[in-house]
C-alpha cells in the first residue's frame, strides 16, 4: 500500500497520513503490557536485544545470515530458533510483516507467518517470537490481532494455529500455542475504546 508508512524511529505508522494505532501500542494503552516494575535500563536493553535477534532471524529466513558475524549476546537466542524450525519443519512464508487493516483502523507487523508441523499436521500458523523472560497473557491477544491483520490482507490464507516462541540465551526454547477464541474479542475491544477516546476528543488522533 502506497499511503501504508512506517516511522521506524518513533515506531509509528501511518495511514493516509495519520498517525495509526499498532497492535503492542493498543495493548500498552489498556494496561495489557505494562513493563512499570522493570528498570528502565533493563528494559531498553531487552528492547535492544529483542531487535537484534529479530533481525538476525529475518536474515536467516532470506538465506542471507552469516551465522559467524553473530554477536555472542544474540547467538544463543538465534540457535533457539534453528533448533525450533528444524524440530518442527517450520518453513517460513512471511517475515517482519508490516500490515493495515481497512476494516478496524490499525497496524501492527507480524513476526513470523509460514507452515509447520503440528499434533501429526501440516497447519498455517502465525509464530510470534519473544526474547523475554517469560510469556504473558498479552501475547495471546497479539497473536489474534495479527491474524485479524494477515487474514485481511491475505484472504486466501487459513490461520489454523496461533504460537508464541520463548527463545532463550541458552540455545532452548519454549513454544506456547494460543487457543482461547476470545483472544480476538478482547484486542478488539481494546481498539473499539481507543476510537471511542478519539471521537469524544479524550485522546488527540495525529496527523504528521
Amino acid at each position: 500500500m502506497n499511503d501504508f508508512t512506517f516511522d521506524p524511529i518513533k515506531h509509528r505508522y501511518y495511514y493516509d497520513g495519520r498517525h495509526v494505532p499498532n497492535v503492542t501500542s493498543l495493548e500498552e494503552e489498556y494496561g495489557l503490557i505494562n513493563f512499570d516494575g522493570v528498570p528502565r535500563d533493563r528494559l531498553e536493553y531487552k528492547t535492544v536485544l529483542g531487535s537484534a535477534v529479530h533481525y538476525a532471524i529475518m536474515l536467516h529466513n532470506q538465506d542471507n545470515l552469516n551465522e559467524e558475524s553473530l554477536d555472542p549476546r544474540i547467538k544463543g537466542f538465534f540457535l533457539a530458533y534453528r533448533k525450533f524450525t528444524e524440530v518442527f519443519k517450520y518453513e517460513p512464508r512471511r517475515t517482519e510483516l508490516r500490515l493495515y487493516s481497512k476494516k478496524w483502523r490499525f497496524a501492527g507487523t507480524l513476526d513470523s507467518q509460514g507452515l509447520f508441523y503440528w499434533k501429526q499436521k501440516e497447519i498455517e500458523a502465525i509464530i510470534d517470537w519473544k526474547c523475554t523472560w517469560a510469556l504473558y497473557p498479552a501475547n495471546a491477544v497479539q497473536t489474534a490481532a495479527y491474524q485479524i491483520l494477515l487474514e485481511e490482507n491475505y484472504p486466501d490464507i487459513k490461520i489454523k494455529g496461533r504460537f508464541s516462541l520463548q527463545l532463550k540465551d541458552t540455545g532452548c526454547y519454549e513454544l506456547l500455542e494460543h487457543t482461547d477464541k476470545t483472544d480476538r474479542n478482547t484486542f478488539l475491544a481494546a481498539l473499539t475504546l481507543h476510537y471511542w477516546r478519539v471521537k469524544y476528543g479524550l485522546i488527540k488522533q495525529t496527523e504528521e
